[in-house]
């Protein structure tokens, strides 16, 4: 085995054949070296040539004169080849000393613990031998942590199997309220379009309206045009909005079906006035006809303060061979009636099964699985879609200049 810096085309085959997480791609790889000027591609070849382990590292700089290198959701081989573990990060160390770098942190998107949405464990990994293959190299397992990090990936993912399922079988899976939904966004006539890089205010507008919500905040708008230019071609972002009059139309012909359907139950009545069915049915129609000429007028008032078109929900999504995932995502509140967050995830992951990816990824969840989760409500949300909970194995830091490192942590600079 020899460990070496691989070509562009050799990383990017490489990750195409092998299950990766799009921060290791070719995208990201360009990017990292046109903003930073500096990334780096290191793989382990086989006998033959043949590249066996791969990994994308980021460089910045640390504490002015050394460097600090950080290999997101990688290096990706296979990680029960112990003697490949052992070579890459040996070898990977030698060359980190030989780049002046203060410390690495790698997160290896490899699973500890397969959940159920609600926590329980359905299948577990052994890890251990590969945690001390890397702690007997100085590779330091920072923990199996909980909640939301600023300085490291999110440990666990919410992620929906689309493997072998057809559209029925999704929606079948799905939680009963959640099918329900999908399907009355369709009936309400909720459509699904994609912004371009220009439209990216009607994104970020919304996205505020959920940052406001719940209080938090995460990114500006240059960040999402950004991440626009970088991933082009793997990246969409999707806006579910609806015309009020089109639907008002809809409403009408509902209310007219309905009307005629009452009318042939008076008649029935007339002719069998005692039929308990009947006048079951009767009562039904007659509430159902008072809530479609509620929801009429409703509609045409909102047309009066909001206008024709409503945007509802929009959301970022990035895709490669492997897996689709669903970053970020922001809705109007006043508009939650017509649920245009459940149109988005039903129409994605028809984009996603369209395009032969095995797997939708509604991305990061806490990880705390009680009612006083501060994510209750989205991991309630993203249950309905009968997605499991995946739990990976976390982040490891090698300080490979210990003395300085210890000086800048005293100096709180790292």
């Amino acid at each position: 085995m020899k460990f070496v810096q691989i070509s562009e085309d050799e990383f990017s085959t490489y990750m195409e054949d092998h299950f990766s997480h799009y921060t290791q791609s070719l995208a990201n790889y360009r990017h990292l070296t046109h903003q930073h000027g500096r990334a780096h591609l290191l793989g382990v070849k086989n006998d033959n040539g043949q590249v066996i382990a791969a990994g994308l590292f980021s460089e910045a700089r640390a504490l002015k004169f050394y460097k600090y290198f950080y290999s997101q959701r990688g290096p990706v081989m296979d990680y029960t080849n112990i003697e490949l573990v052992d070579f890459y990060f040996r070898s990977l160390t030698d060359y980190l000393k030989q780049h002046n770098c203060l410390f690495v942190r790698v997160d290896p998107y490899i699973l500890e613990n397969l959940h159920t949405a609600d926590g329980e464990i359905i299948e577990s990994y052994d890890r251990r031998m590969l945690i001390r293959t890397l702690e007997s190299l100085g590779y330091r397992h920072q923990g199996y942590t909980r909640g939301y990090s600023k300085i490291s990936q999110i440990r666990w993912l919410s992620v929906l199997d689309l493997q072998d399922k057809s559209e029925k079988q999704l929606l079948k899976e799905m939680d009963y309220q959640t099918r329900r939904n999908i399907k009355k966004t369709d009936q309400m006539g909720v459509q699904i379009r994609t912004l371009s890089i220009d439209e990216t205010p009607k994104f970020y507008e919304l996205m505020k309206m959920a940052e406001e919500k719940h209080g938090f905040t995460f990114r500006d708008e240059a960040y999402y045009r950004n991440l626009q230019r970088v991933y082009d071609g793997q990246i969409l972002l999707q806006l579910a909005y609806i015309n009020l009059e089109d639907y008002v139309q809809k409403l009408d012909v509902k209310l007219q079906q309905l009307q005629a359907q009452y009318k042939d139950v008076q008649k029935q009545l007339e002719e069998s006035p005692n039929s308990k069915k009947q006048k079951t049915k009767a009562t039904q129609l007659e509430q159902q006809i008072q809530s479609t000429k509620r929801k009429i007028d409703e509609t045409k008032q909102r047309i009066e303060t909001d206008g024709t078109e409503l945007n509802l929900a929009s959301a970022v999504y990035i895709y490669n061979d492997h897996e689709m995932y669903y970053l970020s995502s922001g809705s109007n509140p006043a508009y939650n009636r017509y649920m245009g967050a459940y149109a988005l995830q039903w129409e994605m992951i028809k984009f996603a099964k369209a395009h032969g990816i095995d797997r939708y990824n509604f991305y990061g969840v806490t990880g705390d699985f009680s009612e006083d989760a501060e994510d209750y409500g989205v991991q309630q949300f993203k249950k309905g879609f009968n997605a499991q909970v995946e739990e990976y194995i976390g982040d490891f830091i090698k300080v490979v200049k210990p003395g300085v490192y210890r000086l800048g942590q005293l100096a709180r600079q790292i």
